[in-house]
């Protein structure tokens, strides 16, 4: 089954590469390129590539860490320091949610690091430094 003209726009918007829709509908990486071609979309508009992210990494439902950095940066295993987090990355472990937008980097790791204080006062946000 493969996805509709919304879906993809919806998952190309939501931030997700072509390489998790792919694996959502049990597809290509090269089909799904296809379909945004016949589509005519653009997914670097739709993904704001411009803009700066701040995600969180959650583990059974527990902030384990907190990011920021352009849009595909969350998905990144290799640039991990910590070798449990890269590990579960590979091991597709970690969930992730996007919780800000913003246009200067600046303001994005301020937020960033504001919501790691919050979570290690939480007890959580583990794979952090502070």
């Amino acid at each position: 089954m493969l996805p509709t003209k919304e879906q993809l726009i919806e998952y190309l918007s939501q931030k997700m590469t072509n390489q998790d829709i792919a694996n959502i509908y049990g597809i290509t990486f090269q089909k799904v390129i296809q379909l945004i071609k016949k589509y005519k979309l653009d997914p670097n508009e739709l993904r704001q590539i411009n803009k700066y992210t701040v995600y969180l990494h959650l583990l059974n439902g527990q902030v384990v860490y907190v990011g920021s950095g352009v849009w595909y940066r969350c998905r990144r295993h290799t640039n991990r320091r910590n070798s449990e987090h890269k590990q579960l990355m590979q091991d597709g472990k970690i969930e992730y949610k996007f919780v800000g937008e913003f246009d200067r980097e600046e303001d994005a790791r301020n937020y960033e690091k504001k919501l790691i204080k919050r979570y290690k006062e939480l007890g959580q946000a583990h794979f952090n430094k502070i």
